[in-house]
């Protein structure tokens, strides 16, 4: 269950609960609100662990962007040697593998920016959603701790 889920059971529990009138307080099933809690924090490791994988994906495919990179590199130098084995065609091949060097690291450079602007995406996203249910976790329990200490007023009043 998200964490979400759960913070909205949470409410729930609370809105449902029963007020005792005289007394002006709500009683709550503490057992059921230790459950929705210990599985609130259980699920909170799990989005931290979404997060780490979106950081290791972003490792891999600079990896692999590198290595793509290396390769495109290795086979221009190689054709250039290739083609300065041919008298007539030194300058023409000198030429071309300049060419495919400098190709391939303007592609290599776009494949790792575009790598780090896709990782940094998801994990703006990934923040902003870890942020919106830290804010949403603190408020209920904000209005728990309230319904909490409410009572507690009425009584040393």
């Amino acid at each position: 269950m998200k964490v979400d889920d759960l913070l909205d059971d949470l409410s729930d529990l609370l809105e449902d609960s029963k007020e005792l009138p005289v007394v002006n307080k709500t009683m709550v099933d503490k057992a059921q609100i230790a459950d929705i809690i210990d599985e609130i924090k259980a699920n909170l490791p799990a989005e931290t662990r979404q997060a780490k994988a979106i950081v290791a994906d972003r490792t891999k495919i600079i990896s692999d962007a590198k290595k793509e990179a290396e390769a495109i590199i290795s086979v221009a130098e190689k054709k250039r040697n290739d083609m300065l084995d041919s008298d007539e065609l030194v300058l023409q091949a000198r030429q071309e593998a300049e060419r495919i060097i400098a190709e391939a690291e303007t592609m290599a450079k776009k494949v790792k920016n575009a790598a780090n602007n896709y990782v940094d995406s998801l994990l703006e996203r990934t923040e902003a959603a870890l942020t919106a249910n830290l804010e949403d976790f603190k408020t209920k329990r904000q209005t728990v701790l309230q319904a909490k200490r409410k009572p507690k007023q009425e009584d040393d009043a």
